[in-house]
């Protein structure tokens, strides 16, 4: 009888390349959402990168669940601490999560949007005029808690919040401000 042996760094090697190579296995997923909370930064000029990620994923059935994520993410698309990412979450163990990078969007459309919004806020009109409000900005889907004196708040931040989708407003009266 043979004996199979571990070589302990290279088989460590192996499993790593593996997660970054495939993708986590979904059996019985459920579209959610995966809030970034942290990511390794990006170096160099690949098209290409690996990537590790902690967050929060979240879904119908399913509640808030910290967890990590390894992906080869490519330059155009590289997440960031707030940003809200589609996934698959598999219902029996949360901790399972395919980010899907095809559904989001590239790092300069989301500036340009966000751009436009703020510029449009400048400007007085509102956000979704510019085609840029709630659900479309850096952190879309989250919720905003404003704690202490809104009185002490610039219009120029309010502007800035205005262009995020955030309502003061709606903050003042105690219900959740939607981002």
């Amino acid at each position: 009888m043979r004996q199979t042996r571990r070589m302990g760094f290279f088989d460590d090697l192996a499993d790593g390349l593996g997660g970054l190579l495939f993708d986590a296995t979904i059996e019985d997923g459920v579209r959610g959402t995966a809030q970034v909370v942290a990511a390794s930064g990006y170096y160099g000029r690949a098209l290409y990168q690996n990537c590790h990620l902690e967050v929060v994923v979240e879904a119908p059935g399913i509640p808030a669940t910290a967890t990590s994520v390894d992906a080869l993410v490519g330059r155009s698309t590289w997440p960031r601490p707030g940003q809200v990412l589609p996934a698959l979450i598999e219902r029996a163990n949360p901790r399972e999560v395919r980010i899907l990078w095809d559904e989001v969007p590239s790092t300069l459309d989301a500036a340009r949007a966000q751009a436009e919004a703020l510029a449009a806020a400048k400007r007085g009109e509102p956000a979704a005029a510019a085609g840029a409000g709630p659900g479309t900005g850096p952190g879309s889907g989250t919720t905003v808690r404003i704690v202490g004196d809104l009185s002490s708040i610039t219009p120029e931040q309010r502007a800035k919040l205005a262009a995020m989708g955030i309502d003061l407003d709606a903050a003042q009266s105690g219900s959740p401000a939607e981002g």
